[in-house]
């Protein structure tokens, strides 16, 4: 088994980055050959600072053309990664843009239409995380306690590929695993001290939908959505993570005896089709083994994090609606009955304004709604009560078959065209995703 702690290292806010097929190991003993982003998987981990300017210069050497979308990042339109600005075989694209969001867990991956799913299942996609004074002003655990894990599911095949061959039924229903990998790793591992450790979670699947939790049922506390850190840390769990979704979660290992292992796993639940090639949504997974060995420095989580700006009150009010209907073909996938355009705006949006959004999924699959260009705050589900890292910022939502979801909303920083569209990227690939203008 390999140790789920090989994520790369960090790099600089001035770098150059390549696109191109490079060889790895996945599967033990079965070398094979990956899309990747500076020859790694998963991608490099880029951390820079609020106020940085960030320079990435992107030369693409894979047999066609990709792009970067820096997933949760209010950024220039033209640095955006929109699906039609792509560079093309042999081409290079320089990235240059101020980090103005608040410190969080955010990330990278490839946007190009109709070739984003097959882009990041071949292992595309990388954490961008931001820090900033007022975060690391709360002795949040750091350091060797501070763990990016990115949550991934993939098939096995003879040869150890990422071989991407999907059918009619998986675009219905995304394109599932049959077994889960942490920072690229199978059957992860990760031997940690006797302490408290943050773990940045990130769902980086096409379309498996995990529910975090711990064998042993322990509660954590949830510190983080998508766009930072919540008001106060709060007990949970569980948390549903859908594709493009984060949270941080602390968890007290501080207690823990000897060699112990602590299991997290992806808990069972209902709510997916069966009829798809992989394991169906919602079956239980191992995710990563902790193995708890020494002592490691103590923190003491805040009860307080930071203040969330209120919105003010929506003065606009739209309504989005996730369809598909069958034969499941590129085209029958909609927002608001209409499959994805490049040449057409559906929606026209004024910078600084407060509209409240309302998703309603009218399908039998599970969609996650990500909006491009800024954050949201979630005001209500239809379905239930808001999930511990819906509390704060966020730039992805999971919404249920026959459930809605409000949000309320505001682009403050740039205008341009931006996509709005569901995460399940084999959905989003097939046409349900829309321009929206910011004006």
């Amino acid at each position: 088994m390999l140790d789920a702690g090989r994520a790369p290292t960090p790099v600089s806010t001035a770098i150059s980055m390549v696109a191109t097929l490079a060889p790895a190991v996945v599967w033990p003993g079965l070398p094979t050959t990956l899309f990747t982003y500076g020859s790694t998987y998963p991608s490099p981990t880029l951390r820079v600072r609020r106020g940085d300017v960030f320079d990435l210069r992107l030369e693409n050497l894979l047999p066609e053309a990709t792009n970067i979308h820096w997933h949760g990042l209010a950024v220039p339109a033209t640095m955006d990664g929109h699906p039609m600005d792509v560079v093309a075989p042999g081409g290079f694209q320089q990235y240059t843009f101020d980090v103005q969001d608040r410190a969080g867990t955010y990330w990278y991956h490839p946007h190009p239409d109709a070739r984003t799913a097959a882009q990041v299942w071949g292992g595309m996609a990388g954490f961008f995380i931001v820090e900033d004074d007022d975060e690391l002003a709360l002795g949040l655990p750091s350091g060797a306690q501070d763990v990016p894990l990115m949550l991934q599911d993939r098939r096995v095949t003879a040869d150890g590929s990422f071989s991407y061959t999907p059918g009619p039924m998986d675009l219905l229903e995304g394109y599932l695993g049959e077994v889960a990998l942490v920072n690229g790793v199978p059957d992860a591992q990760l031997t940690v001290a006797a302490a408290p450790y943050r773990f940045r979670l990130l769902n980086g699947s096409n379309a498996r939908i995990f529910r975090v939790a711990f064998e042993d049922g322990r509660t954590f506390h949830v510190i983080a959505g998508d766009g930072g850190l919540l008001e106060r840390p709060l007990p949970a769990t569980q948390v549903f993570l859908a594709p493009g979704e984060r949270a941080e979660i602390v968890v007290d290992l501080s207690r823990e005896q000897g060699s112990r292992s602590v299991r997290m796993v992806s808990l069972p639940f209902t709510g997916g089709g069966t009829f798809a090639g992989g394991l169906p949504q919602g079956t239980a997974l191992s995710l990563l083994r902790l193995t708890v060995q020494g002592s490691g420095p103590a923190s003491v989580l805040p009860q307080r994090l930071i203040r969330l700006p209120p919105l003010g009150r929506p003065e606009v009010a739209r309504r989005f609606v996730m369809d598909m209907r069958m034969p499941p073909v590129p085209g029958n996938f909609w927002i608001n009955g209409r499959s994805f355009d490049p040449t057409r705006v559906d929606t026209l949006v004024e910078r600084g304004v407060v509209e409240e959004w309302e998703v309603f999924n009218a399908s039998a699959h599970p969609h996650p709604f990500h909006v491009h260009a800024t954050q949201f705050r979630v005001l209500s589900r239809s379905g239930g009560p808001l999930r511990p890292h819906e509390m704060g910022l966020k730039d992805t939502v999971l919404v249920w078959p026959g459930e809605s979801v409000k949000l309320a909303i505001r682009f403050e920083r740039y205008a341009g065209v931006y996509v709005l569209h569901c995460h399940n990227l084999e959905h989003e690939d097939a046409g349900m995703m829309s321009n929206f203008e910011v004006r």
